[in-house]
Order: structure tokens, then sequence, then C-alpha cells
């Protein structure tokens, strides 16, 4: 199918509306990118960007929403093969295919084997272990995943059923699934993919329990991949979204493995059947996988936000709709761009704020683990504890701000986000579960809100408090864990907030602080946990508020303060504090030194003029995450502009449309179904004839 010939030119084109919003720019977009998006993570997207345009026939993701989800995940292996080929050619690293993954959006079936089997691996088994299962996985001689949910357990790990028996007179453990609520569900990698499985299952060493502990069970042969006796295993089907992953179940019948597949690095099973632990060694040390996953989820929600800005930025400064009806004087009957409007705006130009927060906010807690794990490596568990509720925090907070705001990036495209070719749909649906996997939300939040309560009643009973982030900004802004005194921004007007950085941590930390103090007292009081657990998820973003401004913060104190980066990126700073005070009204009101009527007006004028100054940057601003256009495989988001022709050109690739396959589904279809319909008079004279 071609286009009609002789077709007036667009005026003014898309493509030259964008140009024209890029030479706003304040700033070197170059130099911005250099800033937001570290090192690694640059180095890495350039050189994979310039694999995999060299070889289009394997790379290509561009046909993809044409695809069954059996045609996606035989392509998804087709990448991921090929991917190993070049790791073992020593081409590219491991982070390097990690990469390649996330800018095509692409959930391969080996990503889990990387994500989780290989780190279990890394962090818990000894060093006898990690050469009978670390080195062939490595070489992905065995391929791994991480089965710890249950159809019947999700959050509840310490409920899960699965059991893992010590047998003495064979030297074996006994992996078994006592019942249908104990069938391993949800687990990627394990639906076809997956020859060895990471099981999480409840220790039971003569007669008693030891809590969850991770064993290695192999559940195909490498051989011919078959299922081995006692394993009932398969694909869960399609799914919202993630279909390139083959998440599976499954079911283990009284399945025996050697002792040496409990992971005995912080936990060990002797011959005879004694169990120790290292001294001071801390139980939750064998969840150390998921606040590991976490980190990567916390930096891939930066990635997925910049993803979905960057399309519906370039979209709505390019679409054109009514004259006459925005602020910004246009040549008679010209019709203004969708991003000079109020409503889009307030949509979307706050999300630029907290993406560039996100970003900061997963280096610098990327930093902050590899700390606690160096120090957990020389036997310090002290940190593990605050690492593991501030994973939980910013899990959710960013999986949460990153989904609600790749929906608003849809909403904001109009009737054409509804399209695959905006490409924010399935991308959505890819990353949706986000928000439930290795914790759900809103139970994670329950984890958070625990910490912050435990440091709490330490402060006021004078118990020991490890010094961290949080007990820092507790003991700054509370008396003995009590509120007590006059807030340190008492007497200052909003707009003297939003220009003073100091001040933005000290009204966020305050109101963490003050929300945690106040859910402390009526806990005391007798208020039960379930009633408490609503506080519980506004204690948990309030926290995280002020932990991302903190990180922000501190990454842009790394600048010179005569950087003309500086300006921009204040003003999202300023713009994400007054965005959190505007959403969350009814917490300044409730405050021990309360927000006055005057000022929460302010904050609503302030933001909007804050909103209005950035938009004008809004392009300069996502062009800086450098996201490539076979990385966004939009038609609206494309980097040219080239809006509307990139697609139509797309819906004429649709096989009923192209050349050598549509007119042979059309005619099929006309002979089976629309003939029938069309022509049943002539058929009823036919037939009386």
């Amino acid at each position: 199918m071609q286009l009609p010939q002789g077709l007036a030119p667009m005026t003014p084109s898309t493509a030259d509306a964008l140009a024209a919003e890029r030479a706003k720019a304040a700033f070197s977009v170059a130099a911005m990118n250099e800033f937001i998006i570290d090192e690694k993570t640059r180095t890495q997207e350039a050189k994979m960007e310039r694999i995999m345009a060299a070889e289009p026939e394997t790379f290509s993701v561009r046909n993809k929403y044409f695809m069954s989800r059996h045609e996606k995940m035989e392509h998804a292996l087709k990448i991921g093969r090929r991917l190993i080929e070049m790791a073992r050619a020593g081409e590219i690293t491991s982070d390097e295919i990690t990469t390649a993954d996330v800018m095509l959006d692409i959930n391969g079936p080996f990503g889990l084997h990387r994500a989780m089997f290989i780190p279990t691996l890394e962090s818990q088994a000894t060093d006898e272990q990690k050469e009978l299962f670390l080195k062939p996985s490595l070489q992905y001689a065995i391929l791994g995943c991480y089965a710890q949910t249950e159809i019947g357990h999700g959050s509840n790990v310490q409920g899960l059923e699965t059991t893992c028996t010590y047998i003495p007179e064979t030297d074996e453990f006994e992996v078994h699934t006592p019942s249908i609520r104990a069938c391993k569900w949800w687990i990627g990698s394990l639906g076809v993919t997956s020859t060895h499985a990471m099981v999480m299952a409840q220790l039971v060493v003569g007669g008693k329990n030891y809590g969850p502990s991770p064993v290695v069970v192999p559940i195909r042969s490498t051989a011919d991949h078959s299922p081995l006796p006692g394993v009932t295993v398969g694909d869960l089907g399609p799914k919202f979204g993630f279909n390139t992953m083959d998440n599976g179940f499954l079911m283990l019948d009284h399945v025996r493995v050697p002792r040496i597949n409990l992971m005995q690095r912080y936990i060990t099973v002797s011959r005879d059947g004694r169990v120790s632990r290292p001294a001071n060694v801390d139980p939750k040390v064998a969840y150390g996988t998921m606040v590991y996953v976490r980190t990567l989820i916390v930096r891939s929600m930066s990635m997925a936000l910049a993803r979905a800005t960057t399309i519906a930025v370039r979209y709505t400064s390019v679409r054109r709709q009514f004259a006459g009806k925005a602020d910004r004087a246009l040549s008679a009957g010209e019709e203004s761009p969708v991003l000079d409007y109020g409503m889009v705006q307030y949509r979307l130009v706050p999300l630029l704020a907290q993406n560039y927060a996100m970003y900061a906010t997963s280096q610098a807690f990327a930093s902050h683990y590899r700390e606690c794990m160096a120090e957990l490596g020389r036997g310090n568990f002290a940190p593990l504890k605050e690492l593991h509720a501030t994973a939980c925090g910013l899990k959710r907070w960013m999986s949460d701000v990153a989904l609600q705001g790749i929906d608003t990036c849809r909403h904001a495209c109009g009737g054409h986000g509804f399209s695959q070719f905006s490409g924010l749909n399935e991308f959505y649906a890819n990353q949706y579960p986000n928000i439930i996997w290795e914790g759900d939300n809103y139970v994670l939040s329950q984890q958070t809100s625990r910490f912050l309560l435990t440091q709490l009643r330490a402060l006021r009973t004078g118990a020991h408090v490890e010094d961290n982030q949080t007990t820092q900004y507790l003991r700054r802004h509370l008396t003995n864990g009590r509120v007590a005194g006059e807030p340190r921004f008492a007497g200052k007007s909003v707009r003297e907030m939003a220009a003073d950085p100091q001040l933005q941590l000290d009204v966020l930390g305050y109101r963490a602080s003050s929300m945690a103090a106040k859910l402390a007292d009526k806990m005391e009081g007798g208020q039960s946990w379930n009633r408490s657990l609503v506080a519980m998820q506004r204690l948990s973003d309030a926290h995280a508020d002020y932990i991302v401004a903190s990180y922000f913060r501190r990454h842009l104190a790394k600048l010179p303060t005569s950087s003309p980066l500086l300006p921009i990126l204040n003003k999202l700073a300023a713009l994400y504090f007054l965005y959190v005070l505007e959403r969350h009204p009814g917490d300044l009101f409730r405050l021990p030194a309360p927000f006055t009527r005057a000022q929460i007006v302010e904050i609503e004028e302030l933001l909007a003029q804050q909103i209005a100054d950035v938009r004008e940057q809004a392009v300069p601003l996502v062009d800086a995450f450098g996201i490539p256009d076979m990385s966004l495989n939009s038609s609206l988001g494309r980097s040219d502009g080239r809006v509307y022709e990139d697609y139509l050109q797309r819906a004429m690739e649709d096989p009923l449309n192209r050349e050598d396959t549509g007119p042979a589904i059309r005619a099929e279809w006309f002979e089976k179904y629309y003939k029938p319909v069309l022509h049943a008079a002539d058929n009823k004279k036919q037939a009386k004839l």
C-alpha cells in the first residue's frame, strides 16, 4: 500500500516545531546528560546501541506490536541467545546484556537467571557451592530462576508452605509441595527456560522449622530439557503484559537433593543434622536477593518514566489543537501546541521534576547498597535493617510514581496514546508488575513504617539507635522521639522555603517525623496494627518524599555553584518540593505547626509559576535523557519530530495492509464472512431458483 501522490506539506511541520523547542535550550543538553545519567550507563547504552543497530535482523523491535505472544517469546530468545554468544566471545559483559534488555523493553527468559539466580549464589553460597553452581551458571551451562512466590503466598514470605526437610539417613534434603496453595507461581524464567530453581522453602531439621531458606533444585534435564522425576512444571500463559517472559508454576513431589544444595553461607546444616549460623548474623540476610532486585527496580523505574516523558513531551510540543485558546501569541489562525495548555503542563512538567529526582536517587541508593554489602561482607550486619527499609520505601515510591506517570503520559497523548505505535501501551503493561513483584507496594509500606516506628520507640526509651540517614532526620526534627518546639522553617514564606534547599528538606523531614510521632502516639495508646495501615501508607510515602529530595539535593551539590546546569536543576528541585506539598495539603494542615490557608494558596500559585517556567525547557530536558529512537519504538516520540509520517507508515506495515500478505487475507475473509453478509438477499434468490 502506497501513500497518495501530491499531498500538501504540513505547515508548520512537526519536525520544525520540535526543532524550535530544542532551540530554546538554556543549557547544554550533552552536559546535562553527562550529569544526570551516570557514566557507566551512558557508556553501556552507547555501546549497545551501536551493536544492535549493526544487526537489525536480530535486534529490531519495530514490528513487535504485530507479534503474537509466542512470536514475542521466540524473538526474545533469539535476542537473548545472540547476546550470550557475544558475551562468551568477550564482546560484551553481563551488565551490558541487561542494558540491552532495558533498551529494547525485552524482558527475555534469560533475564531472571542473571538478575536473581546468579546474585543469590554470589551472596549466599559458600566457596564450594560457587564452584558447583555459580561457575556453570556464569557460563550458562545451567539456567536458573528464583522460586519464592506461591499461589497462596506472596508477600508473606514467612508463611511459605514448601518444605525442605533434612533426611539424615541419606544426607539429603527433601523438597516438597504439600498442597496446591504451596505451588510456586509467577516465577520468571521457570515456564519453559530454567533447568534449576533457587527454591525458597521452610528449612526443617530434626522436626524444627528454621524458616525460609534458599535451596537449589534441578527441575529439567540439561540433555533434553525434559522435567525431572517428581517435578511438575509449566508456563502460566498470557498476561496483561511482560509476555516475553515465561512466568511459570512448579510443584515438587518429595524431590531429593544433596545437602550441599542448601545455600549455607549464613546457615549451615552438618552431616549429623546440627544447624548453626555465623555469630551476629541477621536471619534477614536470606532476603538479600530481594533487596538487590529492589535496587535494580529503583534504577529501572527512572529509565521507564524517562521513556514515557520523552514521548509525551515531544509529542505534545508538536501536536497542535485549537487557535487562540492558549496564552502564547501565535500567527492568526495558527493552532497552539498542546503543551502550551495549562492542564497538559500540570500533568507532564512535574513528572520531569520527579524523573530527575529519581535518576539522582537511583545513583545515590545504588552506592548506598554497595557500601552496605561491603559491610555485610566484613560481618557487620548493622546497616541491613535501614537498607531493607529504604529499599522497601523507594521501591514503592519509584514504581508508583513511574506507573502513574506512564499512564499520565498515555492520557496526555490523547487518542493517539491509545495506539500501540505510541510506544506507551505495551510498555505500560510490561512495567506494571513493578508495583507488585518483589513486595506488593502496600505491604512494603508497612516494612518501611515498622522500621521508622521501631527507631522512634528506641529514641523515646533511650535505647541504642544506629546513625543513618533515617535516624538523622528523626533526631533533627524530634526531641527524644517527640515533637517539641517550633520547626526550623517557622515564620518563612513558601517562596523562601522553595528558594532554600535546606528549608525544603526541613519541611519534608518535619512532615515525615511528625507523622511518625503521631502514629506512634496512637499505637502506644492502643490503636491496633490493622487500624494503622492507612496511616502507614502515608508515612512511608512521606519518608520516601524526604529521602528522594535529600538524594536529589546531594546530587546537585556535586556541581560547582557557577554551573550553567544549576538554574534549571534548582527549578526542578523546587518544583518537586512544591508538587509534594500541593498534593498533600491535609498533611500540612495536620502538622503540629500547621501551614496556614494563605500558605496553601501560595503553594498553588508558586507551583503554577514554576511549571510554566520549566515548560520552556521541557524538550531539552527530555532530550538530556538520551533515549534513542530504537528504544522508544514510538511514532509519537520520534527524535526527528516526523510523527505523522511514521505513524501512517507503521499502519501500512500491518499484515492486513502489506502488499505481500494483505490481499490474500482480505480475499479469504471476504469469501468466508463479508460476502455472506453483503449478498444475503442474492443467496436467497439463488436458493429459490
